[in-house]
């Protein structure tokens, strides 16, 4: 587990929230809370039996054609960001809001492809990255959940710096 504390914040929340920007897209939303006037909660965890069969197979077959998975349990950032920024934008900023990101299927097991860990895909509950605003510091963590119990700490050491390169790649600046 590693925090990182985001020095460009604008530049940040443009490529979180953007419409033009594609940065997290790929995540998955585990759950999103903004607190305003309101608190607004998302769960991101994908209700099933809201769909039927012939849409979870579609949702599958976008999913393929995009050279995705489907598996998951949660929708993708890209889904539900711009119902995000509704809340967010305006005069007024957030009192505080967190992001819970999962990595998803397939970019899971890409990752664990070019390590040498002794947990297996199947061992991970999800690689996470927690995004907080308090109101006046922005600050990403990283997070491990894993199914069993292991000393092996290849694999949140591994996670902790693709994140690192995620930020550096993107531009985003950190403490």
């Amino acid at each position: 587990m590693r925090m990182f504390v985001i020095k460009n914040t604008a530049m940040f929340m443009t490529g979180l929230l953007s419409e033009k920007e594609t940065v997290f897209d790929r995540f998955l939303l585990n759950e999103a809370v903004i607190m305003m006037g309101n608190t607004y909660t998302i769960d991101g965890h994908i209700n099933r039996d809201f769909y039927t069969a012939d849409e979870i197979d579609m949702l599958k077959q976008q999913s393929a054609d995009n050279g995705l998975i489907f598996s998951e349990d949660m929708i993708r950032w890209e889904s539900v960001k711009n119902f995000c920024y509704e809340y967010i934008k305006g005069k007024k900023t957030p009192l505080a809001f967190r992001i819970v990101f999962c990595l998803s299927l397939e970019n899971t097991v890409r990752f664990l492809s070019g390590l040498e860990s002794s947990v297996s895909p199947e061992q991970i509950g999800s690689l996470n990255v927690n995004i907080k605003y308090d109101g006046s510091t922005l600050s990403c963590t990283t997070a491990v959940s894993l199914k069993i119990f292991t000393m092996d700490k290849t694999l949140e050491h591994a996670w902790d710096e693709m994140f690192s390169r995620f930020l550096n790649v993107h531009g985003y600046e950190y403490e």
